[in-house]
């Protein structure tokens, strides 16, 4: 089996981890054939620690540097920009990989004639113990791209780029979208849309680090992107004509999941620690106030029958007192 292999790393305010994460790649049972260590000027000693990593672990890699720091998606784009290789991998630079991850998913996602293949996610800690295991154990070796999309929506398939690698041209010229901080469920839905076979590697290969300190785990202005994300979302869905066809009813009801699973909790427990930390002010209420917004009351029958109780009763107390909410939110 051959198959060429590049791998982009954007690197950004890392300094603590990154050395770990080039040192997984490094160590690659299969090695990559290029490395491309993407700089999105953090200002910091992440560029550094990565390129003596590099060299101690005998990894040849290239460099592009951003001309400004313009975010993950930017980063992922143009890094891809200077890849001619048929496999991709965008691997995030606080995480690290076991041994023969690449070797594995290249060898599923040929064996089985896929456009992208994707492995199990352990999250672990700072001190690399492993905490769970994101996804049930794949029960076969493939599925059909359509319904990765739906799991990606029920979050039984995590939204991550970071665990799969992708045939180039299943990519396009800029797949991610810039200028938004939760950029990977969009465009992996409409990647999977157009996916004819997915193949599943059931080992947790990828490691997750749990990193209190990431942007998207707190609070700020870029928690509107949340809501910009459902949009995007029922966009693609719309576009795909999913909800015109014969599995409408199941479409409709992992949209719905999505939506509170992925968008209204999300959004409202960040806004809600905040204001319990006394941050936030007006701004963590208006984002209260719109995740309060997306909730109908038709949906929470449906989420309480469908077995999503939990969710129903949380989506009630969120809509009726968001105070209440908060407090419960303070115990957990």
């Amino acid at each position: 089996m051959s198959a060429t292999i590049g791998v982009v790393v954007p690197v950004y305010r890392v300094e603590r981890y990154v050395a770990g994460c080039i040192a997984s790649i490094g160590a690659q049972t299969l090695a990559p054939d290029r490395v491309i260590l993407v700089d999105d000027r953090g200002g910091d000693a992440s560029m550094q620690r990565a390129l003596d990593a590099a060299r101690q672990a005998g990894l040849d890699v290239e460099v592009l540097t951003q001309p400004e720091n313009r975010g993950l998606s930017a980063a992922r784009n143009a890094g891809l920009a200077r890849l001619d290789t048929d496999l991709v991998w965008f691997c995030d630079s606080d995480d690290t990989v076991e041994p023969e991850f690449l070797e594995a998913m290249r060898d599923a996602l040929l064996a089985s004639d896929a456009q992208l293949a994707m492995c199990r996610t352990a999250r672990v800690d700072e001190a690399g113990r492993r905490l769970s295991i994101d996804e049930d154990p794949f029960d076969r070796s493939t599925m059909p791209g359509t319904e990765l999309a739906r799991r990606l929506l029920l979050s039984e398939a995590r939204g991550y780029a970071c665990n799969k690698l992708f045939r180039r041209e299943l990519l396009g010229p800029e797949p991610f979208p810039e200028g938004h901080v939760y950029e990977d469920v969009a465009p992996l839905l409409r990647i999977a849309l157009s996916t004819a076979r997915v193949a599943l590697v059931d080992a947790p290969l990828y490691r997750y680090l749990i990193n209190e300190s990431s942007i998207s785990r707190r609070f700020g202005p870029h928690t509107h992107d949340l809501f910009v994300q459902d949009d995007h979302v029922r966009a693609l869905l719309a576009d795909a004509g999913v909800f015109d066809g014969a599995d409408t009813d199941a479409w409709r009801w992992a949209h719905l999941r999505f939506r509170y699973d992925g968008v209204v909790f999300p959004a409202a427990n960040m806004a809600l620690r905040a204001k319990l930390a006394g941050d936030g002010g007006s701004a963590a209420a208006g984002v209260v106030a719109r995740a309060r917004a997306l909730i109908g009351w038709p949906d929470l029958p449906r989420l309480w029958w469908h077995g999503a109780r939990r969710q129903a009763v949380a989506a009630a107390v969120l809509a009726l007192n968001p105070w209440l909410y908060a407090q419960i939110l303070r115990r957990r």
